[in-house]
């Protein structure tokens, strides 16, 4: 009457107007989906890190089903091999993360960067010592006046 639709009317409206799911949504999932499907197709390390996840974790369900779970718990501390297995996975699956995140992920050698860094700390502890500093430069003198010859 006078131009006002009813509520009824309003609702149809209203419905017909929304979907299911708003395209807002659909868009900021399909952006937010975009960098991770290109990375799963472009990314060969990514994929690796999948595919040991999926064996190892196929090798730990066949290794212990049907088990109670303190069966299992022993068999994680007694088994070597089912450990590393686990670990495998672990590992794989913190680095595909990583990978899907698009952060960096550290390629190995860090243990020896760290021990260098343990035996430099060490040298400069026994030259900078009061108590062993004169003896080790008197010591590192004469060996490199030997390997001079001077």
């Amino acid at each position: 009457m006078f131009g006002r639709k009813s509520r009824a009317e309003k609702l149809k409206e209203q419905a017909q107007g929304n979907s299911f799911i708003p395209a807002a949504a659909l868009s900021a999932a399909y952006a937010g989906a975009r960098p991770v499907a290109e990375r799963l197709l472009y990314d060969d390390d990514l994929r690796d890190n999948i595919r040991v996840f999926i064996e190892s974790a196929r090798t730990i369900l066949d290794e212990l089903s049907g088990e109670d779970p303190t069966e299992i718990v022993g068999r994680l501390w007694d088994d070597d091999k089912l450990r590393k297995q686990v670990e495998a996975a672990a590992g794989a699956a913190q680095e595909g993360t990583k990978r899907v995140r698009g952060q960096r992920v550290k390629q190995g050698g860090g243990g020896r960067g760290f021990l260098f860094l343990l035996l430099v700390a060490g040298v400069a502890f026994l030259f900078l010592n009061p108590k062993t500093g004169p003896s080790a430069r008197n010591f590192a003198k004469q060996a490199y006046g030997s390997i001079t010859g001077d």
